[in-house]
């Protein structure tokens, strides 16, 4: 299992999760797990007044245990079991990311939502103030209880996770539905939910926000600080050491950026070049007609019947 602890800036309050993955994850992988996490914390705890904006990531640091200070994320080769990243949003007038310290990371169940899934978009505007607690586990447990048994069978969560479009990194339907299902009944009580959503209340969240969407269908750069203790350098090595493990770092991270340039700066030459290749060919265009269009009215000048020169040949 690899673990990565993701935080952000959710209305002006660190927030710090772990996520958890089979493997070291891709950058894609990375923002798709991030994106699907804070979208529902920050929907859940929207302050009155604020507007409904999708959680968008626009860059990420890492904590960099060699050189000890935060530095831009450019590629999963940088990531460490166990690393801490930042995730920063866009900035605009509804949010800032503002200097704190980042708690210690809260549990949590991982899951993504693929993108291009319709459940990744907003299908019902959020207003007001995020809902209670308790109406949102009254809410999910009677939508997810199909024929109104009084009770949540294996079968009608993972229809609700599966009508959610949650694809979970690491655990299973299976493993959520034994940890809710406490006296090992076979069924999930309403007992036994509040528990569950106390435990995991971001799966709550999810399955809230998901289901309303659908019924609505229907009808810190540097600054960052830390708590976590500095880890330190290969317990205790020669200073020599641990100067040229920084210098090797050091190296390792001008290359990932010298890639990423590089390949920006392509990406750019690309653009341009295929823009004034456009405005080559209107110009070109254009000018063929102007030529085509001063033909004709040459031919018609000195060649038709009604040219100035034939009046006098009549």
């Amino acid at each position: 299992m690899f673990f990565i602890s993701g935080a952000t800036d959710l209305y002006g309050r660190k927030q710090n999760i772990k996520l958890e993955f089979p493997t070291c994850p891709t950058m894609t992988e990375l923002i798709n797990a991030v994106e699907s996490q804070f979208d529902v914390m920050s929907r859940s705890s929207r302050p009155a007044g604020y507007p409904d904006t999708p959680f968008k990531v626009q860059t990420f640091q890492v904590y960099d245990d060699i050189l000890l200070r935060w530095v831009d994320l450019y590629s999963s080769a940088q990531l460490t079991n166990g690393c801490q990243v930042f995730c920063f949003q866009p900035e605009s007038i509804w949010h800032s990311d503002s200097q704190g310290i980042i708690p210690e990371a809260k549990d949590s169940v991982t899951w993504t939502t693929p993108v291009g899934s319709p459940r990744r978009a907003r299908l019902a505007t959020d207003a007001g103030v995020a809902p209670a607690l308790s109406e949102k586990l009254r809410s999910v447990f009677y939508d997810i209880d199909h024929g109104n048994k009084g009770y949540i069978l294996y079968s009608d969560l993972r229809t609700a996770f599966t009508k959610s479009d949650m694809d979970f990194t690491y655990a299973t339907v299976g493993e959520l539905f034994t940890v809710a299902d406490q006296n090992r009944s076979g069924h999930i009580t309403y007992d036994e939910w509040v528990r569950f959503a106390i435990q995991y209340p971001s799966v709550v969240d999810a399955l809230f926000f998901r289901a309303r969407d659908i019924q609505g269908s229907q009808s810190g750069g540097p600054y960052l600080q830390t708590q976590h203790p500095q880890p330190s350098m290969g317990g205790g090595l020669p200073q020599g050491s641990q100067e040229s493990m920084r210098r090797a770092r050091e190296d390792q991270l001008r290359g990932y950026y010298t890639q990423e340039w590089g390949s920006q700066q392509r990406e750019q030459a690309t653009l341009e070049y295929e823009n004034a290749k456009r405005e080559a060919d209107s110009a070109r265009l254009h000018k063929e007609m102007a030529e085509s269009k001063e033909r004709n009215a040459w031919d018609k000048m000195y060649y038709s019947p009604a040219s100035p020169q034939n009046q006098y040949h009549n």
